[in-house]
């Protein structure tokens, strides 16, 4: 008999159950439609109903109700705005109790109420970033969010100086690049706002940006940072712009391009060795960049760049870097200018007789003259530049309508 009676009990708890998961269910999907529709009085009545019975039956209560909420904050009046925004903070933190492993953000999420809203303090704001950095950082993604939590913290060392130093601001600053460049990976559809974080976040820092304090942070942290890859690739780009020649950049980029090759560590790698008189490996490792980037914009503008420092020592690998630029990115009429330059200097080199060197300096000219077609607003300096070529053509007896120019222009030109 008594076993019966547990056997109906276990039965009626676990109808009762079943049963009231269903109603859940159900005041959850009430919920989501008044919302949808906009009607507002019965979505509160719902979620009042919501918060008293199944609050914690699924974190999709949570989200819907912090949609009403953030209506309730909207519409308030200023005398009450204050009160709708801690009635969200206080739903966040216990959506983080009831759902410990939730990625929600509400670290994140609570101090942008507050800081958007005008309530709390900054330091009481800085605090719930900082705990989005510390504990929830894999949802710590909201651009504007992490340019104020740099933001607060350049506040915080302004204002207290005795007991933060100029070296855990740049180590702040480092690690709030390195969570961007992350996110850039992660969430690649924010990756031209985050680009603009880091342009505004540097203008914040630029007092601190100067070389001493970059090399100085880099050197003391770098034995300690070698396996944290985005550390490595923000102190690598931030070397590449103020110190590009001191040896703290080479460790770090080769570091770098150790771990995870790719053509901005090869950029960085060419970059140093330039800027200490080490032409070759420069090269060297600008080629292995352009071999490894896949944006042709970039790709284009290393090639142009490697095809400048070559012009004078080594014309046929600048006409070879001058073309892949080129091919990918056809529309800056500069580059058939430094091409046309470059037929036009190698007279000496390429040119054996009259009829040689006319057929040059007509492909010179002809070069040139391509910039117009894909940038009208070179037209002056391409005509100026074609006319003086056209102008060193030597007359002929000889009768030649085209010419074949070997050397490394390899070319034929109808004059």
């Amino acid at each position: 008999m008594k076993r019966k009676l547990i056997i109906l009990l276990m039965i009626f708890a676990f109808q009762f159950g079943t049963a009231q998961e269903t109603n859940c269910a159900d005041k959850e999907s009430k919920l989501a439609k008044y919302l949808s529709e906009n009607d507002y009085i019965k979505a509160k009545e719902v979620w009042n109903d919501i918060k008293m019975t199944c609050l914690t039956s699924s974190e999709k209560s949570f989200q819907l109700g912090l949609q009403l909420q953030q209506y309730n904050i909207e519409i308030a009046s200023r005398e009450d705005k204050e009160k709708e925004v801690r009635e969200i903070l206080g739903l966040f933190k216990l959506y983080d109790k009831t759902f410990p492993n939730n990625s929600n953000g509400n670290f994140e999420k609570s101090a942008m109420a507050l800081y958007l809203n005008k309530v709390g303090t900054n330091n009481e704001i800085y605090s719930l970033l900082d705990q989005a950095f510390e504990l929830q950082k894999k949802t710590f993604q909201d651009p504007e969010a992490i340019f104020v939590y740099l933001q607060l913290y350049v506040e915080k060392y302004k204002a207290e100086k005795s007991t933060i130093t100029s070296d855990k601001l740049l180590s702040k600053y480092t690690d709030v690049i390195s969570l961007i460049e992350m996110n850039k990976e992660t969430v690649p559809a924010n990756q031209e706002i985050y680009d603009r974080v880091l342009v505004s976040m540097k203008s914040l820092m630029k007092d601190f940006l100067v070389c001493e304090n970059i090399v100085t942070h880099a050197k003391n942290n770098f034995q300690n940072k070698t396996n944290d890859v985005y550390w490595l690739q923000s102190l690598a780009k931030m070397l590449s712009v103020s110190c590009k020649n001191a040896p703290i950049f080479e460790s770090i980029a080769t570091e770098l391009h150790t771990r995870k090759p790719s053509a901005k560590s090869a950029y960085y790698l060419a970059t140093y060795n330039l800027n200490t008189a080490k032409q070759d490996k420069a090269i060297e490792f600008f080629s292995e960049s352009v071999k490894l980037e896949s944006d042709k914009m970039t790709k284009a503008t290393t090639a142009y760049t490697i095809a400048s420092i070559l012009s004078t020592t080594d014309k046929e690998k600048s006409k070879e870097m001058v073309l892949t630029a080129i091919e990918n990115n056809p529309t800056n009429g500069r580059y058939f200018i430094f091409l046309g330059n470059l037929y036009a200097n190698a007279i000496s080199e390429c040119g054996t007789n009259d009829i040689e060197k006319n057929a040059i300096y007509k492909l010179a000219s002809d070069t040139v003259l391509k910039a117009i077609l894909v940038e009208p607003r070179l037209k002056g300096t391409s005509e100026e530049l074609s006319k003086s070529y056209l102008q060193k053509i030597i007359t002929t007896k000889a009768n030649t309508k085209s010419v074949k120019i070997g050397c490394w222009i390899n070319q034929t030109v109808i004059l």
